[in-house]
């Protein structure tokens, strides 16, 4: 930031004060000049009020330009010390490693507090970063002050009332030097009021609101004088840490951080000097201890949209380490040696291809075709199978699966639920035990004797194809010629869980293809899963209709009963599914167990089953064998997401289907319409969101006029950014401290940050002349992503 536009507002600003403002009220066009000066000072609140400026009161006028002047006294006072630490002496970031134990400026309970909320060392203690930001500072007034901000303003009493029927029953009247608001508050009785004296000062922190031109505050916070002055951090505190108060909290960790925060200063800088000219980034110590300490300046609105030059430092910084991992490790794969699968596979493909009851797509046989050249390369595959629901991956890794058994190595299906690892074994057994396949299936239901059997019959080679969940990767279970690990629905599955099967092969790494249903853009999916080739099934097997899918309101849901009545009437089944099990006094969403009641004394002729998430796995087998064999409506929640495949049922009914994600209502809907009967699907909403939620009546309208989970994806990219896409994968999978793909600014950072690794790989493979950056890849991603071999 530049301090000559610093002093050239103040200059200006001296002159328009002199005479009586005499300058001011004869000037035009001083707002949008000041604008353009202090940009990269001002928060939004100030630079709207300047470019109002000009066309203002000159009364109104002189109070904006005595706060713009406190703001640019406060930046000019401030910008050195914050912004610039190149005269302390700099420690490698090994040094940053250390445990918290051994930092003799903490005392034992600051210890023990920073270790409740999973901080270690003080490398973890600097990352560990605020999620919000408050203003204390009186930098505002009234009549400046703009609605629906939050603001710090001091004031004095003018009078206080209590009225028991309304909403906010007590008020506070107050004034500064430039008008006057209210506070209201919903206290129970008028005793509450009693320290509102009339006359005293109080100094007041909320969101300003304001109805028919009268400003307010509802129940704002009553700040001291040692509370007043600064930027106030705030960090995520959940969890049980033995402080009650959440106050306490936030104070007992902003103080405890508070001493740590000076060891930032220290940093050595760790990325190559060209990327931070490149983005005009500031080093690693100055960004940290901003973000830890803010100066008193007026950036509270970028700090809290994630804007700040800071905050895109350290997100850029996130994804690029997470780039670099990726690439590292798709080198580390690529070098290892693979089973090669002999010429004769395109043989193999045409005899399995001969004994199905339908055609490939040309997306299959595409798929297909891209494995086998894989694996016939001489390096592992390692690819990623996006296909929409319903587009036939299974059938995929059933052709893979049987050629590597012709060519006598076996091959390991794991899956993440006992519905859907049952699922798979009776298709694949179904299909490839004519063929001469031997098919097994391993999960945690499959004890004693039957388990030890397995696992005999494993480790000789009798059994060619396994099928199961993380029971596939207990110590027990060794394989003969382990040489295709097949993943589905890989976003449940951390990558240690994927190596541990894979180390199951011996002497060689086995090919590895992970498969997802849940469709991410191209480009997205190129660059989150970068250690991984993409392959996408993208058409629907010949015979499918697209489902049709309608939005229905509470008021509407007898025209749905009335649906659901003539289907079944034609022999085909229902799904219907709630987002809760069980009622709670948190919300007013339905509930399956209450639910399920209700459909039963709908149709006391049908045969209504439930079934949901706490049932256990062989109970959850049952009640979907019942429903198959002769049930009629299966009442149930998410638990049937993925895995269910009963070609009669038609109708997929979801209820309170505002509280979905699209990718999830989209998986959802893929249970019916597998068939070559037609599917239908109700989203149902209540009626209230008909005239208070436009933006969900969007989003679940693009279900509305498309089957295609790409667009969908596409679309849902576009209104919500693609943390719903990913789920909850990006804590776990990703290890992001501030990055978070569900803003749209990160995932561009995304695409510039994969690019920049590519270019730092390219000048320096191994990362020869990047000593401190590839500890710090290793620190973050050494376990999650099996980086030792980089050390």
């Amino acid at each position: 930031m530049s301090t000559e536009k610093l002093e050239k507002a103040k200059s200006l600003i001296k002159s328009l004060k002199e005479k009586n403002y005499l300058k001011l009220r004869r000037s035009i066009g001083t707002g949008m000049y000041l604008f353009n000066l202090l940009k990269d000072y001002l928060s939004i609140t100030y630079l709207d009020l300047l470019k109002e400026f000009d066309r203002l009161p000159i009364q109104k006028r002189i109070a904006i330009l005595e706060q713009v002047e406190k703001v640019v006294e406060s930046a000019s006072s401030n910008i050195v010390v914050f912004y610039n630490f190149d005269n302390i002496p700099k420690k490698t970031i090994e040094s940053f490693f250390i445990d918290v134990d051994k930092l003799s400026v903490l005392s034992e309970k600051e210890k023990k507090l920073l270790k409740a909320f999973g901080i270690r060392d003080l490398y973890s203690a600097l990352w560990f970063l605020p999620i919000r930001y408050e203003d204390r500072r009186i930098n505002t007034s009234i009549i400046t002050a703009k609605a629906g901000k939050k603001v710090t303003l001091k004031v004095s009493v003018l009078e206080s009332g209590y009225n028991a029927n309304e909403k906010y029953p007590a008020f506070v009247k107050v004034k500064d030097s430039t008008d006057t608001m209210y506070l209201k508050f919903r206290f129970k009785s008028p005793k509450a009021l009693i320290p509102f004296k009339v006359g005293s000062t109080l100094i007041v922190y909320g969101t300003l609101k304001e109805f028919n031109k009268q400003k307010y505050m509802v129940h704002p916070k009553i700040l001291r004088d040692y509370e007043v002055g600064n930027i106030l951090p705030f960090y995520n505190v959940r969890g049980d840490v033995g402080i009650k108060s959440v106050n306490t909290k936030h104070k007992k960790l902003r103080e405890t951080l508070s001493k740590l925060v000076e060891y930032a200063k220290s940093i050595k800088e760790y990325l190559p000097n060209e990327v931070l000219q490149k983005h005009n980034f500031p080093k690693i110590g100055e960004s940290l201890y901003f973000l830890h300490k803010p100066p008193p300046i007026d950036i509270v609105d970028e700090l809290n949209n994630f804007q700040s030059i800071y905050q895109k430092r350290l997100i850029y910084e996130e994804l690029l380490l997470f780039q670099l991992a990726l690439r590292l490790r798709k080198l580390k794969v690529e070098s290892l040696p693979a089973i090669v699968i002999g010429s004769d596979a395109q043989e193999h493909l045409e005899n399995f291809k001969s004994r199905l009851p339908f055609k490939l797509t040309l997306p299959q046989e595409k798929v297909i075709h891209e494995a086998l050249e894989s694996m016939s390369s001489g390096k592992p595959m390692n690819r990623l199978l996006q296909g929409d629901v319903g587009s036939g991956k299974t059938v995929v890794a059933m052709a893979l699966s049987y050629i590597l058994a012709k060519h006598g190595y076996q091959s390991a299906v794991m899956v993440p639920t006992e519905i859907l690892a049952f699922q798979h074994y009776k298709n694949f057994e179904s299909l490839l035990s004519p063929m001469g396949i031997k098919v097994g299936l391993l999960v945690g239901s499959v004890k004693g004797v039957r388990r030890k059997s397995l696992y005999k019959h494993v480790k000789d080679g009798d059994i060619d194809i396994v099928i199961g969940t993380h029971a596939l990767i207990q110590e027990g279970l060794e394989f003969k010629k382990l040489g295709l690990v097949i993943i589905d629905e890989q976003h449940r599955f951390g990558v240690l869980q994927r190596k541990i099967l894979m180390e199951k092969a011996k002497g060689v790494y086995p090919h590895c293809l992970v498969m997802s249903a849940t469709p991410i853009p191209r480009t997205l999916a190129l660059s989150i899963y970068g250690d991984l080739d993409v392959s996408i099934i993208d058409q629907l097997p010949q015979g499918r209709k697209p489902v049709i899918t309608r939005l229905m309101f509470d008021s509407e849901f007898e025209r749905v009963l009335e649906f659901v009545k003539r289907e079944m009437q034609q022999g085909n089944k229902v799904y219907v599914v709630y987002p809760l099990i069980e009622e709670s006094e948190k919300t007013d969403l339905k509930a399956a167990t209450v639910e399920y009641k209700r459909w039963q004394s709908l149709f006391p002729d049908r045969n209504v089953i439930l079934l949901h998430g706490k049932m256990k796995d062989e109970q959850k087998q049952e009640v979907l064998k019942e429903f198959k064999e002769k049930g009629h409506i299966l009442v149930s929640t998410t638990v049937i997401e993925v895995g269910i495949d009963i070609p009669e049922a038609t109708v997929m009914v979801i209820e309170s289907a505002h509280k979905f994600g699209l990718s999830q209502l989209h998986q959802l809907r893929g249970r019916v319409g597998r068939s070559d009967k037609q599917g239908f699907c109700f989203l149902v909403v209540p009626d209230n969101i008909k005239n208070q939620d436009s933006d969900t009546l969007k989003r679940l309208g693009i279900l509305v006029r498309t089957n295609d989970g790409f667009k969908i994806a596409e679309e849902d990219l576009k209104i919500r950014g693609p943390g719903e896409l990913l789920g909850a994968s990006q804590s776990g999978y990703f290890g992001f401290n501030i990055a978070n793909l569900n803003r749209l600014l990160d995932t561009k950072l995304l695409q510039v940050a994969k690019e920049d690794a590519l270019f730092i790989l390219e000048k320096d493979s191994k990362l020869a002349n990047l000593v401190d950056l590839k500890k710090v890849i290793l620190k973050r991603y050494s376990q999650k992503l099996d980086l030792g071999h980089i050390a």
